[in-house]
């Protein structure tokens, strides 16, 4: 099933967030996802992110941990490899040269992320929302959310970021 994308019809603010909705797996399950976002929230507003990035993984159960990428040196050489024997103009086609988001990589597209962190939301039983508020156009895009949602078993309905093509935890 394709995740709706809508495009802002004017520059987001305080007064109206840019969001990703998402349908709840399981109330567990979000309020794992609640908890790690709002300890990102909380980091992000006080510049309190080190280049340590093991702190955030007690946030993360085995099961949100495997949906992330956890490349040893030989995959990351045999990936290279790939990615240097690819044209250009296939590269992005080519599903050999697609990973899923790495741990480390979400923690730091959170933190340089150019927004501030809104709310981890449940709107009904069955849908939540994350929120918002950009600083700058563009911003870094919505990807970490997007992957931060899914590893916790979510699956993303709406991107208000406006971006295409729609970016997903298992690769562009």
């Amino acid at each position: 099933m394709m995740t709706e994308r809508i495009a802002p019809s004017r520059r987001q603010n305080a007064m109206n967030p840019l969001a990703v909705e998402f349908e709840i797996a399981s109330s567990e399950r979000f309020e794992l996802l609640r908890c790690v976002f709002e300890a990102l929230r909380s980091a992000k507003a006080s510049d309190a992110f080190t280049d340590e990035h093991s702190g955030w993984l007690a946030y993360f159960d085995e099961a949100a941990r495997a949906t992330f990428w956890w490349p040893t040196e030989q995959d990351i050489e045999a990936w290279q490899r790939r990615w240097d024997a690819t044209p250009p103009h296939l590269r992005i086609h080519d599903p050999t040269l697609h990973t899923r988001w790495g741990f480390e990589s979400m923690i730091e597209a959170f933190r340089n992320g150019e927004y501030d962190l809104g709310a981890c939301e449940r709107l009904s039983e069955s849908t939540g929302r994350l929120t918002f508020f950009e600083h700058a156009f563009p911003f870094g895009g919505s990807g970490c959310m997007r992957a931060l949602i899914e590893a916790f078993g979510h699956r993303v309905t709406r991107d208000y970021d406006g971006s295409t093509p729609p970016p997903t935890a298992e690769g562009w």
